[in-house]
């Protein structure tokens, strides 16, 4: 079956039951998030609070889909695939930006004001968000079912925040890759939030071999003795 095929096949309705899952991966709603992607989302979603304001970016590449639906037993290989599908040329970063007081989060930016004043910056080429009419049914559908339920679990901060689709790749290669060297940067208003890459989350654990000491899977020596690592 050809993508476009693959991801049309995404309708709201099935999208809605598979967001409700996906959903239950973020930490602040799931206690008993599996440790791989709740460490993912901790590695992915940066914020930035002062006694006046609130500043997020969540950066959203296609493995979050994979990581959140290997811990749903409700979501089939059938399902996963096309979701895997939907989103493999792209990546989404959420984004919040309001004012914080004694009546918790208010004036929350708009998308056009968000977009207006955000920059996706790799290396040095900036990238521009897709416009509404060049992202996928597929991809439409999967996050348009994911608002209303952010909205319902997280109250004004899930409502608040808006769900925005990049392109993951350029002239055939990744632009980000959460598994590779490199390095990305996304302003927001007077925030500049910084990603290195690859993610501890998606390798496998280090080793110290006379120690026995275990590390986060991006670290290459022993912090405390130079010993050069290795993977378990």
């Amino acid at each position: 079956m050809c993508m476009v095929s693959m991801v049309c096949a995404v309708r709201p309705g099935r999208a809605r039951r598979v967001v409700f899952g996906l959903v239950l991966a973020l930490g602040c709603v799931a206690p008993a998030l599996a440790d791989d992607i709740r460490e993912f989302v901790h590695e992915t979603q940066q914020l930035v609070s002062t006694a006046q304001q609130m500043t997020m970016v969540w950066w959203i590449p296609a493995e979050f889909w994979d990581l959140s639906m290997a811990s749903n037993p409700n979501v089939t290989p059938q399902i996963a695939q096309q979701v895997r599908e939907a989103f493999h040329d792209y990546q989404v970063f959420a984004l919040l930006h309001g004012n914080v007081g004694l009546q918790g989060l208010t004036d929350t930016a708009p998308r056009a004001d968000l977009l207006a004043n955000s920059r996706l910056q790799v290396g040095d080429k900036v990238i521009a968000p897709l416009a509404a009419d060049q992202v996928p049914s597929g991809v439409q559908a999967i996050l348009g079912a994911m608002r209303p339920l952010l909205s319902g679990m997280l109250g004004k901060l899930g409502q608040s925040m808006e769900l925005v689709v990049y392109p993951a790749a350029a002239g055939g290669q990744r632009l980000n890759d959460p598994k590779a060297n490199g390095a990305f940067q996304f302003v927001l208003y007077d925030q500049t939030f910084r990603w290195r890459t690859p993610l501890a989350s998606l390798l496998p654990k280090k080793v110290d071999p006379k120690s026995k000491e275990e590390f986060p899977g991006n670290y290459l020596y022993n912090p405390y003795t130079g010993d050069r690592l290795s993977t378990m």
